[in-house]
């Protein structure tokens, strides 16, 4: 198992999901490998992805309302490797996810801007994206790679990101979440 300390970006309403599962199937095998790990859980945590013209007034200053981003900021400061799961809803991740982008990855922070360009502002040494879904894997293959990871991973500095998929979630059989799950833990 690596020993990069991880952040967990965690999507998921409900703790009887396949991917509470994953969450706690990756949190256990970083806790029995005293790998450090926080979690950031958006949906438990209350965060709220909507922006009001309040805090849309501080985004090019890069500051905040929401006592969440400092937190959230802090914990990725501390990590060296991120890590999101979430379900694949409506063909893409949820909108508490694109909403952690909006109000998180502000100037200064997620990204600066060097001679007129936006330039990263994190240095993560690897970025795993985790998600479930119903539909096969090829049918979101598009917006993973093609848009998500190259422009919102990559470019605020989520490096060597790879994209990981089960799909099917129910209609295979228990055996392929297993699997799944044995998959991931092959990447720690």
């Amino acid at each position: 198992m690596k020993r990069l300390s991880t952040a967990i970006i965690y999507a998921h309403p409900y703790d009887k999901s396949f991917n509470h599962a994953i969450l706690d199937s990756l949190t256990s095998a970083m806790g029995a490998e005293n790998v450090p790990c926080e979690v950031i859980d958006l949906y438990r945590d209350g965060f709220n992805p909507v922006y009001q013209p309040e805090e849309l007034a501080l985004f090019s200053q890069g500051k905040y309302l929401d006592p969440l981003v400092e937190k959230y900021q802090n914990i990725l400061r501390r990590a060296e490797r991120v890590i999101f799961i979430f379900p694949i809803w409506w063909g893409e991740a949820p909108a508490v996810v694109k909403g952690f982008f909006d109000k998180v990855m502000l100037p200064g922070f997620g990204y600066v801007i060097r001679d007129g360009r936006m330039a990263p502002g994190l240095d993560m040494q690897e970025t795993l994206v985790i998600s479930t879904s119903e539909a096969p894997t090829d049918v979101f293959r598009p917006y993973f790679e093609g848009y998500f990871i190259p422009m919102s991973l990559t470019t605020i500095g989520f490096n060597n990101a790879s994209w990981h998929n089960c799909p099917g979630m129910s209609s295979d059989p228990d055996s392929t979440r297993t699997a799944f799950i044995e998959h991931l833990l092959s990447l720690l």
